[in-house]
């Protein structure tokens, strides 16, 4: 997959701006709050129609205007198109291939990135809903199936919530939870393996030989990582029985995969309370990078991949070792606060963004 170029209009500091990209190494240079950050997430905006940072649309939009547009030309295994993202306030998101409409979940089969910022430290030492968001995320790239499965999931959830609110009868609901959360888990815990076994040698490459381990922990009780679904759906039936009660009290539902976590080990100590912020990055980093490569196993064309700030609180040998690996990647978007090393510059096409502005500098 390769984004050819791009057309952005009123997105956060990107008030107007066009520009074409290369294959390979993209590097953005520029001072912090000039908008190298912005045009990551517009380019993870146009591939997947939402922010890798969680923020809302509203949000996006420039404080100056209602309504924020990208659009540009991205060529999938063979085939070539104009994709288009806008919004506006107190409307809803649409989003075209070709200038025709299509739904935000018809992204997901078509098209991915993976994104690795400064915040990503959060998936292993922030609270667990950020976790779960990540997971949602990128699995749901992974799995169109997944994707279906979720948002037919939180449409019971909502319901079922509405029900204990109102004290209605919400058992009806409970058969649902049982039949779509346990896809949920089945999945969760096949791709969590995946990605585990792959970050554990992306770590210990990139940190001399380190240890990082993943750990799914679903809020039911599954003893065996390899759980059947049928054994899944017998213990959240279980969970739920024991929790009813409880439930009623609290007028929401606290039995599903809405409750999960997973569970991040560096050098066999939890990476929650024991990592250093360096240790964070580079774990953080290294599970992005096997999601990467496990998305580019099953897509026609392997994804972009933005990486902001990676170069922080990264040693030089850490930094030197993950240099020497961009070559693999069929397309790469890095920013970068510091003059990119010499080496680097000669590998790549490089652009001086300030103030909302780009200039193409090679």
């Amino acid at each position: 997959m390769l984004i050819k170029s791009i057309d952005i209009t009123n997105f956060r500091n990107l008030l107007s701006l066009q520009t074409d990209y290369s294959e390979g190494v993209n590097v953005f240079f520029g001072d912090n709050g000039s908008g190298k950050t912005n045009m990551l997430e517009a380019l993870f905006v146009l591939c997947l129609g939402r922010s890798h940072r969680s923020a809302a649309d509203s949000v996006l939009v420039n404080d100056d205007s209602d309504i924020y547009r990208i659009s540009g030309i991205i060529k999938n295994g063979e085939s070539e198109a104009e994709l288009a993202v806008a919004y506006q306030r107190n409307s809803r998101k649409k989003i075209s291939l070709d200038k025709v409409p299509i739904k935000l979940s018809e992204l997901y089969s078509s098209y991915s990135a993976v994104a690795v910022s400064p915040e990503d430290s959060e998936i292993l030492a922030g609270a667990p809903s950020v976790r779960r968001n990540f997971l949602d995320i990128y699995l749901s790239q992974y799995s169109r199936r997944y994707l279906q499965d979720l948002m037919d999931y939180q449409k019971i959830l909502v319901q079922k919530n509405a029900a204990l609110k109102k004290r209605y009868d919400f058992q009806p609901y409970n058969e649902l939870i049982i039949e779509s959360g346990s896809k949920i888990i089945k999945s969760r815990m096949e791709f969590l393996r995946l990605t585990g076994e792959k970050s554990y040698l992306y770590y210990s490459s990139i940190a001399d030989g380190s240890l990082m381990e993943i750990e799914y922990r679903p809020s039911i009780i599954i003893e065996k990582e390899d759980a059947e679904i049928e054994f899944i759906k017998e213990a959240i039936d279980k969970s739920l029985i024991a929790n009813a009660e409880k439930e009623k009290i609290l007028e929401r539902s606290i039995v599903g995969p809405h409750r999960d976590d997973i569970y991040f080990s560096i050098n066999n100590y939890p990476a929650r309370t024991h990592g250093s912020q360096g240790e964070l990055r580079t774990a953080a980093l290294s599970l992005k990078l096997a999601i990467y490569h496990l998305l580019s196993d099953i897509k026609e064309s392997p994804p972009i991949l933005l990486l902001d700030e990676i170069f922080a609180e990264l040693d030089n040998k850490r930094c030197e070792r993950l240099i020497e690996g961009f070559s693999e990647f069929k397309q790469l978007f890095l920013t970068t606060a510091v003059e990119p090393p010499d080496f680097l510059k000669e590998n790549s096409r490089n652009f001086k963004i300030d103030n909302g502005n780009i200039v193409d500098i090679n």
